[in-house]
């Protein structure tokens, strides 16, 4: 196991966020199993681009309200074996209502 530290990505409400996992040839991601600040995420669904050197398995999520998420994401083949789960984390600032002239 190895140990990745990474700063925290932002965005804001509205945003899409994408977490993109390549495909390896034969061992195509065909789920995701996904925990966002300890919960599960029930049917996360996986939207995929093809190219001749496999493509990638994206799972989407819609920023919906401010907060600090916390991501667990698995990649899992048409065989059922999951690989090991990518963290990310995700920071989600309230809406500035400062405008500027």
């Amino acid at each position: 196991m190895s140990l990745r530290i990474m700063l925290p990505s932002r965005a804001k409400v509205g945003d899409t966020i994408h977490f993109a996992f390549p495909n390896v040839p034969g061992r195509a991601v065909s789920a995701f199993e996904v925990t966002i600040n300890g919960k599960k995420f029930k049917d996360p669904a996986v939207l995929t681009t093809r190219t001749p050197n496999g493509g990638t398995a994206n799972f989407v999520f819609k920023v919906e309200e401010t907060g600090i998420y916390h991501f667990e994401i698995a990649p899992i083949d048409a065989a059922g074996q999951r690989a090991e789960p990518r963290l990310n984390t995700l920071e989600v600032a309230a809406q500035s209502l400062v405008t500027l002239e």
